[in-house]
């Protein structure tokens, strides 16, 4: 694994597989910014592979990372423990923006279910825990740590802003396929929570 490097800042707790590649770095608009969609695929696959192996980087262009996905194997072992989680997910903060988290406060762990379609055609399910936060300087901001096996980090998630009227999140969701696919109209609009396309 090779530590994530934007715009000259390296990411030691976002990895990307040392035989995956850079598909494309697009721009396009979350919460009214005019960010960078990075997405990275195993190098046989070298044209956009929605729904198969990925790690997708939301960023500006100082490098400054908004979101972290990697559906990159369905993993082996155990998943952490609530104390290791926390742990865990503090590290990664401390690396990624300690001075952020300081305006955060722990909410709670869940456990959550990711998917992905291998090259046999196979849906894959990766389990993870969530380490959530809330933000106390903006309202409706949360933001989260996702941890596989082994307290691997497979989400990294920050000014994610959540629709209180609508009951599902506002900020576009760039880093999930199915939502890119509903967003070309190529798939079926996303159930709350999750947001519209």
């Amino acid at each position: 694994m090779t530590a994530l490097e934007i715009s000259g800042r390296t990411y030691s707790e976002l990895p990307i597989p040392d035989d995956y590649q850079l598909v494309y770095d697009r721009i396009v608009t979350r919460d009214g910014e005019k960010i960078h969609l990075r997405r990275y695929q195993p190098a046989d696959l070298k044209e956009e592979a929605l729904e198969r192996e990925r790690v997708v980087v939301l960023c500006r262009d100082d490098g400054y990372v908004l979101t972290y996905n990697a559906l990159i194997h369905p993993g082996t072992g155990k998943l952490p423990s609530e104390k290791e989680a926390w742990a865990k997910a503090e590290r990664v903060w401390q690396e990624v923006d300690p001075k952020y988290r300081e305006r955060l406060e722990r909410m709670e762990t869940s456990r959550q279910e990711r998917s992905y379609v291998n090259a046999a055609g196979k849906t894959i399910t990766v389990p993870i825990i969530w380490a959530k936060y809330a933000d106390l300087q903006s309202e409706g901001n949360y933001c989260w740590v996702g941890l596989g096996a082994n307290n691997e980090v497979l989400e990294f998630e920050r000014d994610s802003y959540w629709d209180y009227d609508a009951a599902r999140q506002k900020s576009e969701m760039w880093n999930y396929d199915d939502w890119i696919l509903a967003r070309r109209g190529d798939g079926p609009q996303l159930d709350p929570p999750r947001a519209l396309a």
